[in-house]
């Protein structure tokens, strides 16, 4: 079996980020030929946490993702995702939440490695 390429990928970027990543955990990897799958919890050196969930359904080509950053209280600071629950959105489905549920604003569609920079920039500012 061939090594899971959201794995891969992961593995990279948690390894250009280490100096803000002071652990993390998969909780799920899975590459099977109807899906890959990949959930990774990760503690930055302020305490604060990120779940991160990615799906890719290669029949459908389609992705689903979540980037759920947390206060060390489990408190949301802001969540990445493309759930399709906000049609008014310009960037519709993909979106972020601000600090609560009811604060949602455009977003591009979004990567590990790209939310771990905006983590990156927000922690070292």
């Amino acid at each position: 079996m061939s090594p899971n390429p959201l794995s891969l990928s992961a593995a990279n970027t948690l390894q250009k980020f280490h100096p803000i990543v002071v652990g993390y955990v998969v909780l799920s990897d899975r590459h099977e030929a109807r899906l890959s799958e990949i959930k990774i919890r990760c503690t930055f050196t302020d305490t604060s946490v990120l779940v991160y969930a990615d799906t890719y359904l290669p029949r459908l080509n389609k992705r689903k993702y979540t980037f759920q950053w947390m206060n060390p209280d489990g408190s949301l600071r802001i969540r990445w995702d493309n759930a399709p629950h906000h049609p008014h959105i310009s960037t519709f489905p993909y979106h972020r939440h601000i600090s609560n549920e009811q604060t949602i604003e455009a977003s591009e569609e979004m990567s590990f490695d790209e939310v771990l920079a905006i983590i990156e920039s927000m922690l070292l500012a």
